[in-house]
């Protein structure tokens, strides 16, 4: 057995925890690297935010999808795993300044990473696409109290934005019976807002099967470039879509987080990473 096999085989050997809570926590580290226009990178700072701030917040999200699989490998159905992203968003912050700069991706990654460990823990069974669509499922069979564990951790990401940067935001609390349908009544409600373009393309993920993550996963899978160089291409894919004319950096750099965890789930290959 050569030496790479070896390593194969000794990531192979990890619970599934770690492995999800490894690909997390290394997919959200490595997302601000890369040269992405608007956004924090190796490069510069942003908008008060670091490098240092970002890399430290994905590291310390481990523990709660480490926990997040332990639940699911024990109760196997969805009920109760947003009191995981509630966990992550509090950890998040933890010996680090700023504000809370990673709410979106732990948003979209606590179903899809939820769905990934229910349904396709091996990565062998289902295409991408299908798993993203599945993460819809996941959420429709969550309860009354997924949403509540949701919008406490969003009232907990504003109260350390608002400490962090002297003003808040609103956060909104329909009265919902599953995730699901939290993210179609905001989805709803920003549409007829018309305000904000970005609202209405992060609550539209969660309703229409996180479409344009995939176009940003595809976009990262395909590319010829180095890794940063995908990331980058993956970025601007998503951020040139006409239908996304006017969506924030912030949300396309979610996308990308999100689709860098796919990535490490999905395309097994030892040198992704260069």
């Amino acid at each position: 057995m050569g030496i790479l096999d070896k390593v194969s085989s000794s990531y192979d050997a990890l619970p599934l925890a770690e492995k999800e809570a490894r690909n997390v926590a290394l997919a959200c580290a490595l997302e601000p690297l890369s040269n992405k226009p608007g956004c924090v990178t190796r490069w510069r700072d942003e908008n008060r935010n670091t490098l240092e701030m970002f890399v430290a917040g994905g590291i310390n999200v481990f523990p709660a999808f480490y926990h997040l699989a332990e639940y699911l490998e024990r109760t196997n159905w969805p009920e109760g795993i947003y009191q995981f992203f509630k966990e992550a968003i509090l950890l998040s912050k933890y010996s680090r300044q700023g504000g809370q700069i990673n709410q979106g991706i732990l948003e979209f990654l606590c179903p899809i990473v939820a769905t990934h460990i229910l349904h396709d823990a091996e990565s062998d069974k289902l295409e991408v696409k299908d798993l993203l669509k599945k993460s819809t499922e996941t959420i429709i069979q969550t309860r009354k109290e997924d949403v509540s564990f949701l919008i406490e951790g969003k009232v907990f990401g504003e109260e350390i934005t608002r400490q962090a940067r002297g003003k808040g935001y609103t956060v909104h609390s329909p009265d919902a019976e599953s995730v699901f349908e939290y993210y179609l009544m905001e989805y709803k409600r920003e549409q007829e807002s018309g305000e904000h373009v970005t609202g209405v393309l992060h609550n539209k993920q969660f309703v229409e099967g996180f479409q344009d993550i995939l176009v940003t996963y595809e976009a990262l899978r395909d590319s010829r470039r180095n890794f940063s160089g995908k990331v980058e291409d993956a970025y601007r894919e998503v951020m040139n879509k006409r239908e996304n004319l006017g969506m924030g950096v912030g949300l396309a750099a979610d996308f990308t987080a999100v689709a860098i965890y796919i990535a490490l789930s999905y395309l097994n290959e030892q040198d992704f990473i260069g």
